[in-house]
């Protein structure tokens, strides 16, 4: 007999999700376990990997962390909630990441009256029994799959797949909007690398310098490197676990097309004698030598190709450092959006993909990006297809696509039995995001309808489905306004 759960588990976001895990940690070990708060807000919780457990309401009931070194902690489950299984999902989620990510153990610190509910999942006691916030725990850990098998696996995953999908994302982005998330990385790297100077962790060059940036699918920063406009490289950092991954090369390599745009003759850096090898494989060559304070250190050069204007321009728009086609249903990873150009490709992309659906909510569903003949082509095929096939749009305002006209709006009157418009009632307009579902399965995501900044995934099934049953709550409560289907003669 199968058991079906009863509460859904995801990976969160510390700077998006950070007051509702702190909520749950607060209920259960502060006030619940008197844990001393100075104990509990330990200022990790940045760098590490975060899960939610929510009720059917998407309402919080528990979470778990997972910290670069393998530690999993913090696990917390609201007491009306226990007994459910919710421990054990967040306990395999964060396994499960942690060999994602390479790891070959993770450990925890159990509590000794749960030593039995750890060992039923895998884990084993190490050690003796000691205090930790007045609380008797005890060494756990779990050795996680070995590389040859996570390799065997990841291979016979990809064997049927037509293109290799990166398993990270890389752009070039602002010291501004990314220092944070930077600023993690190097820190991470300077505790593990002896050979790091402090300066290593941020100068006075940081804010006038270009950046990159890769992370993984779920946002978390793996990958850094710096640029001054005159081409010379410094501060790449990628954390131990995700190295011989290509993210190295990925960033170098959106720095080289960077140099392409800036018209350098050359790309220049002065590594570490122990990297020295890596930028070597990447084309550069020795230039010369200059005196440090305790070294002699050597200066690699990699020229840069000037190429034809034609050619500039064939990748336009994504600004995720990858040079594949995404596959609706198929591509896991997060795609980060930073300008119109980039909505407007993958928004084009996605829905010529559609088999299904395409559902739209957008409170002005703006001219610069909808009000576009070849999306208004694709959808016009999509709702023709057969009778199962749908497309449903979402909208605050009318009175701007009447008064000016619009491309969805012209074939929403002329196949309204097939494409639905409606208003969101009013009382339901607590958000101004923005959102595109495709087969739910892909989505495109913006937090502010009016601001060029967002994220995009062409199979990323939970978050779908949440965003689904947003929709699908402000659909039945909509409203039909007359102006929409009417045709002016």
């Amino acid at each position: 007999m199968m058991e079906l759960r009863d509460f859904n588990i995801r990976e969160a976001v510390w700077q998006v999700d950070g007051n509702q895990l702190s909520t749950i940690r607060r209920l259960v070990f502060i006030l619940e376990q008197q844990v001393p708060q100075e104990e509990e807000w330990d200022g990790r919780d940045e760098e590490s990997w975060h899960w939610m457990a929510t009720d059917q309401a998407d309402l919080p009931i528990g979470n778990c962390r997972l910290l670069p070194d393998g530690q999993i902690g913090r696990m917390a489950v609201l007491q009306e909630f226990r007994g459910r299984g919710i421990g054990a999902a967040l306990l395999e989620a964060a396994v499960e990441k942690a060999r994602h990510l390479g790891f070959s153990e993770v450990y925890l610190h159990a509590q000794t009256h749960a030593l039995g509910f750890y060992e039923q999942l895998g884990f084993t006691k190490e050690g003796p029994e000691f205090l930790e916030a007045g609380i008797p725990h005890c060494h756990m850990t779990q050795a996680l799959s070995p590389p040859d098998d996570n390799i065997q696996r990841k291979a016979r995953v990809t064997s049927t797949q037509q293109l290799k999908v990166k398993p990270f994302n890389s752009a070039e982005v602002s010291w501004a909007e990314a220092e944070s998330m930077i600023r993690r990385v190097r820190r991470q790297l300077l505790r593990l690398e002896s050979t790091l100077s402090d300066q290593f962790d941020t100068d006075d060059h940081d804010n006038a310098n270009l950046h990159w940036l890769a992370t993984d699918d779920d946002g978390h920063p793996l990958a850094a490197l710096r640029m001054t406009r005159e081409g010379i490289l410094s501060q790449l950092a990628v954390l131990p676990h995700c190295r011989r991954q290509g993210i190295g090369h990925s960033l170098i390599e959106l720095a080289y097309q960077k140099a392409t745009r800036l018209q350098l003759s050359s790309i220049e850096v002065t590594p570490h004698p122990d990297i020295a090898p890596f930028f070597k494989q990447l084309g550069f060559t020795e230039m010369g030598a200059v005196e440090a304070a305790e070294s002699v250190d050597v200066i690699l050069s990699r020229p840069v190709e000037q190429p034809d204007l034609a050619v500039e321009v064939t990748t336009e728009g994504m600004s995720v450092g990858q040079e594949t086609n995404y596959r609706l249903g198929v591509d896991k990873q997060q795609i980060l959006l930073r300008q119109e150009s980039d909505f407007r490709n993958v928004l084009l992309d996605m829905a010529s993909q559609a088999q299904q659906s395409i559902r739209i909510y957008s409170p002005l569903l703006c001219h610069e990006l909808f009000d576009d003949p070849l999306l208004a082509e694709i959808t016009s095929k999509l709702a023709r297809r057969n009778k199962y096939t749908r497309v449903e749009l979402l909208l605050f305002d009318p009175h701007r696509i009447v008064k000016h006209g619009h491309a969805l709006l012209t074939i929403a009157r002329k196949l309204p039995s097939s494409i639905g418009i409606k208003l969101v009632d009013p009382e339901m307009r607590q958000l101004n995001h923005e959102f595109v579902l495709v087969d739910n399965k892909g989505l495109i995501y913006r937090q502010e309808h009016d601001q060029f900044n967002g994220k995009a995934c062409f199979l990323d099934i939970s978050e779908s489905n949440r965003l689904g049953r947003q929709f699908t709550a402000a659909w039945e409560s909509g409203l039909f306004d007359p102006n929409l289907r009417q045709i002016k003669l």
